[in-house]
């Protein structure tokens, strides 16, 4: 029965996600998680190993001006591109 649901059969408070990944995606969480609690991270949370990583390789010896692109403190960037990758 889920190969038959559309948006109009979703509850009013996961439109919105239906709206954001559609709905045959959300069909594929709903087999996969459905009847479960799950924890999505901030965008921020997630994306801050790729922030690292591009500092890093894109580090180019000018602490100030990587602390400003990517609106961190020197000292972040000294420690993001002193860790092992």
């Amino acid at each position: 029965m889920i190969n038959k649901l559309t948006i109009d059969d979703v509850p009013e408070n996961l439109k919105s996600v239906v709206l954001a990944i559609g709905i045959d995606a959300f069909r594929s969480l709903i087999k996969c998680a459905g009847g479960t609690s799950i924890y999505l991270p901030s965008e921020r949370c997630i994306t801050k190993p790729v922030r690292d990583r591009v500092i890093r390789e894109s580090f180019c010896g000018d602490y100030k001006k990587m602390a400003r692109r990517f609106g961190i403190s020197v000292v972040r960037v000294r420690r993001i591109v002193g860790e092992k990758s």
